[in-house]
C-alpha cells in the first residue's frame, strides 16, 4: 500500500523538479522531503527520481507513479471530505498544543472559536520541544509551535504569524543608550537571560554567537513575564518577542521596546498537523489566529510603538 503522504510529498518533488522548493513549498526540511521520497522508493521497490540529472527528472516508473498518483490524492481527498459532511463536520476531540505565550495570548479566542468544530477540547501549553513530542506520540492532534520536530516528516505546516526579536531595556538605561549596540549594552548592563534549554533561549544564544556578543551568563529566567519584571526592575535587558510582551502584559510607561542593532533576527509560529485527519480545520485554525492577533493585539503593540505593531507578519 502506498503512503499518501509520502506520495504528496513524491508528487510536489515531481510538479517542481526540485527538492528544495518542493520542501519550502510543503513546509518541510530538505532532508525530510529526500527521507519520504526514499521511503516512497522501498515500499514500491523501484527507484523514481534520477537524482544525478539537474533539474530532476524522474524515472519511467516516477512518471507512471505521478501520471496515476495525483489522480489517486484527489479521490482520498474528496471521500474523506465526503465522510466528514456526512458525518456532520464535527470532531469529536480536538487536542491541541500550544506554546506559552500563545495560550497566553491568542489562545483563549481561539478556543472560543474552536468549540463550534468540536465536541471536546485538550488544550496543552509548554515548551516546544515537549509539544513535539506528544504530537509524534500522538498524544496531541496539532500544535501551535515554534520549533516542529524533523522527526515529522510530511506532516502540515500553516504559518500563523512570523515576529522579530527586539530589545527590551529599563526606561533608564534606554535613555541613558538611546543608541547602544549589543556589545556596548553588555558592557554596561546584565543581560536578562532566557532559559537556554527552551527553544527561545538557544535561539537567542545563537545570535549572540553570530554576532560576535558573549556576555557573561549571569541570570537566566524560565518565563516571559518574570523576565519582564527583571527588566521593569532595572535588573538588565534582553532580548525578546513581541508575543511575549503581550503574555508578560509589558507596561509602556516602565520599559522601551526598541529594534535590535543591525540585521536582526525572528521566529516563525506554525501550526503543526497530521495531513488528512481534520480537513481544512488547521488552515481554519492559523486563518483565525492570524485575525484575532490582528484585531486584538496589534493595538496593545501599539502601544508601545507603531513600528513594533507593524513588525508582525500574519501568515
Amino acid at each position: 500500500m502506498l503512503d499518501l503522504k509520502a506520495l504528496k510529498v513524491f508528487l510536489t518533488v515531481a510538479e517542481l523538479a526540485n527538492m528544495t522548493a518542493a520542501a519550502k513549498r510543503l513546509g518541510l526540511s530538505q532532508s525530510g522531503v529526500s527521507q519520504a521520497i526514499r521511503q516512497l522508493e522501498e515500499s514500491i521497490g523501484a527507484v523514481l527520481i534520477d537524482r544525478e540529472r539537474r533539474p530532476l527528472v524522474l524515472t519511467a516508473a516516477g512518471t507512471a507513479l505521478q501520471r496515476r498518483g495525483s489522480a489517486l490524492v484527489a479521490e482520498a481527498e474528496t471521500l474523506y471530505k465526503t465522510v466528514r459532511e456526512q458525518a456532520g463536520g464535527e470532531a469529536q476531540l480536538l487536542r491541541i498544543g500550544m506554546v506559552d505565550s500563545f495560550a497566553a495570548t491568542i489562545g483563549p479566542s481561539l478556543v472560543k472559536s474552536l468549540l463550534r468544530a468540536a465536541v471536546h477540547i485538550h488544550v496543552a501549553s509548554g515548551l516546544s520541544p515537549n509539544l513535539g513530542a506528544a504530537l509524534l506520540e500522538r498524544r496531541l492532534d496539532m500544535i501551535v509551535t515554534t520549533d516542529p520536530p524533523e522527526a515529522a516528516l510530511a506532516f502540515e505546516r500553516q504559518r500563523v504569524l512570523a515576529e522579530p526579536y527586539v530589545l527590551i531595556l529599563p526606561r533608564q538605561l534606554a535613555q541613558d543608550c538611546a543608541t547602544a549596540t549589543l556589545a556596548r549594552l553588555t558592557a554596561i548592563a546584565p543581560l536578562v537571560r532566557f532559559n537556554i534549554d527552551s527553544h527561545i533561549g538557544a535561539q537567542i544564544e545563537r545570535y549572540l554567537h553570530m554576532e560576535g556578543v558573549v556576555p557573561p551568563h549571569r541570570l537566566e529566567i524560565d518565563t516571559a513575564d518574570s523576565l519582564v519584571a527583571m527588566v521593569a526592575a532595572g535588573i538588565g535587558w534582553a532580548l525578546i518577542t513581541p508575543l511575549c510582551l503581550l503574555q508578560a502584559r509589558a507596561n509602556p510607561q516602565v520599559v522601551t521596546i526598541v529594534p535590535v542593532p543591525g540585521a536582526g533576527f525572528a521566529r516563525e509560529l506554525l501550526l503543526v498537523s497530521r495531513p488528512g485527519e481534520y480537513g481544512d480545520l488547521p488552515q481554519t485554525i492559523a486563518r483565525n489566529a492570524g485575525e484575532i492577533f490582528r484585531t486584538e493585539w496589534q493595538p496593545e503593540l501599539a502601544r508601545h510603538a507603531p513600528w513594533l505593531a507593524e513588525s508582525v507578519t500574519i501568515g
